[in-house]
């Protein structure tokens, strides 16, 4: 068999969905004499198994030289052909393929390929390539990408590259929502949102007052997601935050998705002292619908991480709240402040749910601050884990624990209500002072026996 033959057989090869892959190497090999070959396949008709013309981009980026105007070609011959939808999503994983391989190259006549291709349709790849290149001409264009939910992030990769100059376009976009019969898409309204975003990375990066001045803009904006997003931005420079981006941030504590709620409330953490007010406001306001619920567990959170005297002041008077989430969330915000009063703990340890009055009791006993009038009380409680907690304070109260237990026992377990609590209540009593007065004998018999 001549070598002309085995050439041709190894780049038919490549047409088998299996030993495709695996001949690639070996028509790398042949060099510059496969490349007509190889654009012949890879600009083949359009078909849905396209993994032959993929291979054929790959040899020919591999081979390069003379095999990047054969790239070149092949791209302006996909993105002029209108296949049916099926042959369309195809043809454009052939362009993308392609357009990863011209971007390593930067010539002329590939950047005008490559824009001309993004003219066209906008394809990721392209919008990447055009990114490394750095051509001015493409900014236009990567912009009207950030508008396409496939595409939005690759065009947001190659705006970044961009820097400084792509501040205007990007604040352009940002402040001219395209409405359509009074609305806007939803698709505009995410690339809109991205500019913000990309907007405030590019300005902490680097100080851009046009940036600010378009942010400070869209705080204003008709669409919830990009005032978001603009407020986020904006939130990255603690120091000079208006209460307006207070006020949005705040506003939008009652996000459903966990993940951005999470994000705005790390956003609000960081302005400590400057989202205080607008907090507290929002911790003590009585809730419409479910999302004003979460607006308040969240701001009771963020309260409860300020740790100021106010923001104690307000979880203290929620321990009477109707909403037991709420209840729950404060005594957590409370027990992250290190020098919480026990006063501020102890209204808690008489709540109607369980989970709650464990937490506060916890708390109060990690302090040292659990009262042993309130710990003999609790030897009373429903839940066998309070329970638990009190009895340990107790084992450490020596001779004031047990004046407060045997007074538990002469009262048959008052100051509780009911037969059953009650009884509860003398029962463990007794254990615990039984417990307090055998470990107060082992310590007297440890001392007679010390030598």
């Amino acid at each position: 068999m001549s070598a002309a033959n085995s050439s041709y057989e190894l780049i038919e090869g490549l047409k088998n969905l299996h030993r495709g892959p695996l001949l690639l190497p070996d028509v790398v090999k042949l060099g510059e004499s496969a490349v007509p070959a190889l654009e012949a396949i890879l600009r083949g008709p359009s078909e849905a198994i396209y993994h032959s013309r993929c291979l054929a981009a790959d040899a020919l980026g591999a081979i390069g030289g003379i095999a990047i105007p054969a790239l070149t070609r092949a791209l302006r011959d996909s993105i002029t052909r209108a296949p049916d939808p099926v042959l369309l999503e195809a043809e454009s994983v052939v362009a993308n393929r392609i357009a990863e391989h011209l971007g390593k190259h930067c010539t002329q006549e590939v950047t005008e390929a490559l824009l001309e291709a993004l003219r066209t349709r906008p394809y990721p790849a392209c919008a990447r390539a055009l990114g490394r290149i750095g051509d001015p001409c493409a900014m236009p264009l990567l912009v009207e990408c950030i508008y396409d939910d496939c595409a939005r992030q690759a065009a947001l990769e190659a705006l970044r590259q961009f820097g400084r100059e792509a501040c205007t376009a990007l604040a352009t976009a940002l402040a001219k929502p395209l409405l359509i019969n009074g609305r806007e898409a939803p698709s505009r309204i995410d690339g809109r949102a991205a500019a913000a975003r990309l907007l405030g990375e590019l300005e902490d990066e680097n100080p851009l007052p046009e940036a600010k001045i378009a942010l400070r803009a869209a705080l204003n904006d008709r669409q919830r997601t990009v005032r978001l997003e603009a407020a986020l931005s904006l939130a990255r420079r603690a120091g000079s935050v208006s209460h307006e981006t207070v006020g949005v941030l705040a506003m939008a504590l009652d996000e459903p998705d966990w993940a951005r709620a999470d994000a705005i409330m790390q956003a609000l953490a960081r302005l400590g002292s400057a989202a205080e007010e607008i907090l507290i406001t929002l911790a003590a306001a009585l809730p419409f619908d479910p999302g004003g619920r979460r607006r308040r567990m969240r701001a009771a959170a963020l309260a409860g991480q300020l740790g100021t005297p106010s923001a104690v002041a307000c979880l203290e008077v929620l321990w009477n709240d109707t909403d037991r989430r709420l209840r729950l969330t404060a005594v957590n915000a409370l027990r992250r402040i290190a020098d919480v009063r026990a006063s501020s703990l102890a209204p808690y340890l008489r709540d109607e749910e369980a989970i709650i009055r464990r937490c506060a009791a916890v708390a109060l006993r990690d302090r040292g601050a659990l009262a042993f009038a309130d710990a003999t009380i609790l030897l009373g409680d429903s839940d066998p884990l309070v329970r638990r907690v009190a009895f340990g304070a107790l084992l450490y109260g020596g001779a004031t624990a047990q004046a407060h237990l045997k007074q538990v026992l002469c009262t048959f377990g008052s100051p509780l209500r009911g037969l059953v609590p009650r009884t509860r209540l003398w029962w463990y009593a007794l254990e615990c002072l039984m417990a307090l007065r055998l470990t107060a004998a082992h310590s007297r018999a440890r001392r007679l026996h010390r030598p």
